[in-house]
Order: structure tokens, then sequence, then C-alpha cells
């Protein structure tokens, strides 16, 4: 969500949902997360859904499209997306209709985009990057998104992540395990049923959502490192967050909190 605070320009927070080949989960995550953003304070968050194609390009927000049954911006709808547009396009001429989807967008709290190509042409704020049931098996277009991710989905946990190709291993990395999550998974594992913890993995997504929402805003407020011990309230009352929080992420920040009375930070 943005912050209403007036020194602060308004930017909506980018989120990209990639995944090592297709039906391994995107939109099911991207749906868990819209249903608890925009449930934050009832926050307006735009959808886009990208579809590589071989030869044409297409934007799409007209109901007769998105809103059919079949339709994954149908899904990203009901989820909670306040509105929903669909790209159809070559990865080499997606640059420019994405710019296009996004700007259109530009007055939202945040925007899901769903797909990996997105992940090279734009700067996202957080970047969640869900595995298939096979670690290993992942598809040439999706390992620029696996580079940029920040937060990695998987089924369970191989013996050994350093011998994963192209997972980023690097600090602030989160990794949520799904195995962790489930208590039953071994039982569902033995009887065959693949059931997995989406909304233990989209609570890990939110605590990296919340965490880059509390930075950027820290950042944009501060004026030669230091922000004021009122701006600082402000925006943690704005966010949902304790003082507490924001005082941890300002320290990591090297901002200083000033002109506090109160001792909140």
């Amino acid at each position: 969500m943005s912050v209403n605070i007036p020194e602060l320009n308004h930017k909506p927070l980018l989120v990209c949902i990639g995944g090592a080949h297709s039906s391994c989960g995107k939109t099911t995550l991207a749906e868990c997360l819209l249903k608890r953003l925009t449930g934050r304070k009832n926050g307006s968050w735009g959808a886009i859904k990208y579809t590589q194609t071989a030869f044409y390009t297409s934007l799409s927000d007209a109901a007769d499209t998105i809103n059919q049954s079949d339709k994954d911006t149908t899904r990203l709808l009901s989820a909670g997306a306040s509105s929903a547009q669909w790209i159809q396009s070559p990865r080499h001429d997606l640059e420019e209709i994405l710019s296009i989807a996004i700007n259109k967008f530009w007055e939202m709290d945040g925007i899901l985009v769903e797909g990996n190509s997105p992940a090279e042409h734009i700067d996202f704020d957080v970047v969640a990057f869900v595995f298939g049931e096979d670690p290993m098996k992942i598809k040439d277009s999706a390992k620029r998104a696996l580079e940029k991710a920040s937060v990695l989905i998987l089924r369970a946990f191989p013996p050994d992540l350093n011998h994963m190709p192209y997972v980023p291993l690097s600090c602030g990395v989160k990794t949520c395990n799904i195995a962790a999550y489930s208590e039953q998974w071994d039982a569902c594992c033995a009887s065959g049923e693949n059931k997995v913890d989406w909304d233990s993995c989209a609570e890990v997504v939110m605590d990296e959502i919340i965490r880059k929402e509390i930075e950027n805003t820290l950042t944009g407020l501060s004026q030669d490192g230091r922000i004021s011990c009122a701006q600082a309230r402000k925006a943690a009352e704005a966010l949902g967050v304790s003082y507490d929080k924001v005082g941890e992420t300002a320290n990591l920040l090297n901002i200083r909190i000033t002109s506090c009375e109160l001792g909140c930070f």
C-alpha cells in the first residue's frame, strides 16, 4: 500500500510473480497475495498478466476478455485486484507495452505482475519465484527472473541448494519451504495428493513486501540521512506496523530519527 504522507511522492509498490514453468502455481500465489494486499486498509492493487506470443502484441482490459471464466485475469480480479490487464507479446516487444500497462495503474497502491519476462524490463520492489515439484526443472525464459528473486517458493528443500542451477543465494533472499509449513505434507505425499500450503508461502512474501514498503517510505522521507520522529510515527501508522519495526529498518538503512521526545524510537 502507499503511504498517505504529503511530503512523500507517490510510487506504487511493484511486485512480480515468476515461476520455473507453466502450472507451477504463479497465479495461485498471486491470488493469495492479492487477498492480503487489498485487505490492508482497503488497498487498491492493479494486476497484470503476461503471456508470451510468437508474433503479435496486444494489451487488453476489456471486460469480455479479462472476465472470461477460464482466464487467469478473472482469478486475479476475484482475489481482489481493482482492475486487471492482459499483455500478449513476444519478449522483444514487451518493454514498451509493459510500461503502458503499468502507467495505467500508477495511482494505485501497488501493481502485481505475473510472468517471468517483465522482470527483465522493470526494477520490481519484490520478485517471488515459484518452483515446481521438480526443483531442477526450469525453462530458459525463467532463469533471468530467478536471478532477481527476493523470495523463493519451493515444494521442499533439495539436499543441497548450492547444487540447484541458477538459484540466487545472496544475502537477503528468503526461501519458503512449503513442507516446513504443512504438518500434513508427508501424508499428502504418501497418498499422492498435491497439497500446497500457499497461505503460508504468501505470508513469507507479504513479510518481504512490508519490509520493502518500510524501506521505500523511510528512504523517500529522509533528508541527509535523517527523518523526524513525527514523520517516522506517521509512516508506521500509515503502514500498519510497529514503531519498533520502523526503528529497526531505519537503523539498517543508517537513517537517524531525530527530535524523538516520546521515546518511540
